[in-house]
């Protein structure tokens, strides 16, 4: 089992698929918003943009920088490109604002009050493109996160997702990711791919849930069709579904997991001197069923305990 530490968030330590789905389900949001053209509330984010361009598919912009009001924390994109339109030009404008807000709030887990409303607003909006069947496809290029001394890059992450039924389908690629001042940087993957589904209706909540408030958010019920990691010759593959909350104790998960060439990341973790870390992927590969060079697992979070092969892992 992966055993990570959030990136930007003081030591605390998440499994591998517990980032993944949390991550993927917060990625899903960044492109859920298209209101009448109003900006990020002033305590909420600060964009500004070097110039777009508005296109028959939506927009282009060059050198996008959001940022928190406090200047602590900065996303950067150097080209953006949104193809899936609001229903005016200025609310395409929107929705590649709250796409790249919502992107940089999954990634800090950092939730700001003043960004709630707006961004349910703009959720109930898309709600409404996704019923009338539109679909959605944005490319972030050349992006960059920075919180303090924290960094991490992306040279390529593209979202897709599409309406037309209760359900939206979703895909989601991240390339070329990299690390500097992250706690067990040389252990978290280079590239990452996932596709997976939400209710429609739910996107409203789990929108202004991730920007916003989170403790406030009701049940947001995703299924993980395929995920899949790599970090050197080691990677990671998986499926499941999830009931997120703003309650980490009223959250479940469950999902299988397997992982090609789980020693190189033990050896690496060793080499960094990380031996809790070390000794964590230990326990994780004895209560693991091994095929070939793979070891599998079948996971479950619920209540507070972790489920691992039918081993309850208590974690608090």
């Amino acid at each position: 089992m992966f055993y990570l530490r959030h990136p930007l968030v003081e030591m605390k330590q998440y499994t591998f698929l517990s980032l993944s789905v949390l991550g993927a389900v917060s990625i899903y949001a960044t492109v859920t918003a298209a209101p009448a053209f109003a900006a990020p509330p002033s305590g909420c984010a600060v964009v500004s943009r070097a110039s777009g361009q508005e296109t028959a598919q939506g927009v282009t912009y060059q050198n996008l920088v959001l940022r928190t009001p406090d200047g602590g924390t900065t996303f950067k994109a150097g080209h953006l490109t949104l193809h899936g339109s609001g229903e005016t030009p200025e609310a395409t404008h929107d929705l590649a604002d709250a796409a790249s807000l919502l992107l940089m709030s999954a990634m800090t887990g950092h939730h700001n009050a003043a960004c709630t409303d707006w961004l349910n607003t703009q959720g109930k909006r898309v709600l409404a493109g996704l019923q009338a069947g539109k679909s959605y496809d944005l490319t972030w290029q050349n992006a960059t996160l920075a919180h303090g001394a924290a960094q991490v890059t992306v040279n390529t992450a593209r979202y897709q997702m599409q309406g037309g039924s209760a359900t939206a389908s979703a895909s989601l690629g991240m390339d070329g990711v990299s690390f500097h001042n992250v706690a067990n940087q040389d252990l978290l993957p280079t590239a990452a791919h996932a596709t997976f589904s939400l209710p429609a209706a739910e996107v409203p909540a789990l929108m202004s849930a991730i920007g916003g408030r989170s403790a406030s958010a009701p049940a947001v019920h995703a299924t993980i069709s395929s995920f899949d990691a790599t970090q050197g010759e080691a990677s990671l593959h998986g499926n499941g579904v999830a009931t997120l909350t703003g309650n980490v104790n009223n959250t479940s998960a469950s999902g299988h997991l397997e992982i090609t060439n789980l020693e190189t990341l033990i050896d690496k973790a060793r080499t960094a001197k990380q031996m809790k870390l070390a000794a964590g992927m230990v326990v994780a590969r004895l209560v693991s069923h091994k095929h070939g060079e793979q070891n599998t697992w079948d996971t479950k979070w619920e209540s507070g305990v972790l489920t691992v092969n039918g081993f309850p892992i208590p974690l608090k």
